[in-house]
């Protein structure tokens, strides 16, 4: 998450049935509640604690503890502590803590050159350029766009790397000509002057190979998200048209942004269309797990396009860092609070392409980061104040787990 939203990874000595419930502490000790059905709660030793559970043959709730670790919970059962330790429900539970980090997302800019990127910016029915060209075209205002978003000082820090197609002649339809960028990604202002280099090295001509183009752009970004630790890359396709050339189809581009969601690890595709876009939204759809295209090309497009580069390059929170290479990922629970709100507990999913409100790894066997689904991660993006927790040391629960 940008500005206003937090994160902490925590670890809680709980059983299954309440480590979605509470929070974290630094007490220095932690004891643990007796299974349902019992009194009991969840105290600290030195220090502060977060409030404990309270469970009984009622409702049970949360409390929150006094100094010494006691509390009553809305239910009929209470919950008492010393802060000395207690009875553990789920021994293989353990006392850990550790910090988490939202895991930047840098963009990769594949940009269409094709010839109908000479069309008017606020033409959406043109395929072929008039012959006396109308200013701006859609090559003019795409590229004013982007020179101005790697220049802004608000861009600062952000990963940015440039591609384009066509290539020209043979190598059109080769992947390799688009997994090799025009520009590396690096941390702008850093790569600002080369990608603004780039493109004044290119112009509008050919075909759309769309197929090939998103093709080498995934591999890339993939390519860039293994070997750079801490760092992942998005796609960021910019296109005007429909696919054309080396056999490329919008089913055929869709399948594409498909695997690289749901692969390991997971590239994202954003579309950015100009034109007649709407058969854009089914490739936009699949490579982002539910963003469509994000303007027609009509009004200020270049503002637009713009605020949409801003927008792409913000979509950061989703995806948190593995604290310790040590943790269980099968003790890994995680819960969200909107705005400053009250905490819910999310369950895992197991895979991407299962989302709705949950979470899944990009590799379960070997995993090296969290990613929220965009069902529960959209609201946390857009409420300030909002933060994810995640806790390690109890069962995972959830429909994705086997």
């Amino acid at each position: 998450m940008r500005e206003g939203h937090t994160s902490t990874i925590c670890v809680l000595s709980l059983s299954v049935a309440a480590a979605l419930a509470s929070g974290c502490g630094n007490g220095n000790n932690s004891s643990e509640f007796p299974p349902s059905g019992t009194s009991g709660g969840i105290s600290t030793g030195a220090g502060t604690g977060t409030g404990g559970i309270a469970t009984g043959s009622g409702t049970g709730g949360i409390i929150t503890p006094t100094s010494t670790g006691t509390g009553t919970g809305t239910g009929t059962g209470t919950g008492t502590g010393t802060g000395t330790g207690g009875g553990n429900s789920d021994a293989s539970c353990a006392v850990q803590a550790s910090d988490s980090t939202a895991l930047p997302s840098d963009i990769f800019i594949m940009l269409d050159k094709s010839g109908s990127m000479s069309c008017p910016a606020a033409d959406d029915g043109c395929e072929t350029p008039p012959r006396t060209i109308v200013h701006p075209t859609r090559w003019e205002a795409v590229t004013m766009a982007i020179n101005g978003f790697v220049a802004a000082p608000g861009s600062a820090g952000i990963g940015v790397g440039i591609g384009f197609f066509s290539a020209p002649g043979n190598a059109a339809c080769n992947v390799a000509s688009y997994s090799t960028p025009g520009v590396a990604i690096a941390a702008l202002p850093g790569s600002s002057m080369a990608i603004t280099n780039a493109i004044a090295a290119n112009m509008p001509g050919n075909n759309t190979p769309t197929v090939p183009a998103l093709t080498g752009a995934i591999d890339y970004a993939r390519q860039y998200t293994m070997t750079t630790p801490g760092r992942a890359a998005s796609v960021v396709f910019v296109t005007d048209g429909l696919p054309n050339g080396c056999n490329s189809t919008i089913p055929g581009a869709t399948m594409v942004a498909t695997a690289g969601y749901t692969g390991m690890p997971q590239v994202k595709t954003y579309v950015i269309g100009l034109g007649a876009t709407a058969s854009l939204d089914q490739i936009a759809l699949a490579g982002s797990g539910g963003a469509t295209h994000y303007f027609p090309a009509t009004g200020d497009v270049a503002g637009q396009l713009a605020a949409a580069l801003t927008k792409i390059s913000g979509q950061v929170s989703c995806d948190y860092t593995i604290p310790t290479a040590a943790v269980d990922p099968k003790n890994v629970n995680v819960q969200v609070s909107v705005g400053g709100g009250a905490k819910t507990g999310l369950g895992y999913v197991g895979t991407a392409a299962m989302c709705g409100m949950g979470w899944y790894y990009d590799n379960p066997a070997k995993p090296t980061k969290i990613t929220l689904c965009p069902a529960t991660c959209d609201p946390l993006k857009a409420t300030m104040n909002s933060s994810v927790q995640v806790l390690y040391g109890c069962p995972t629960i959830g429909p994705g787990v086997n």
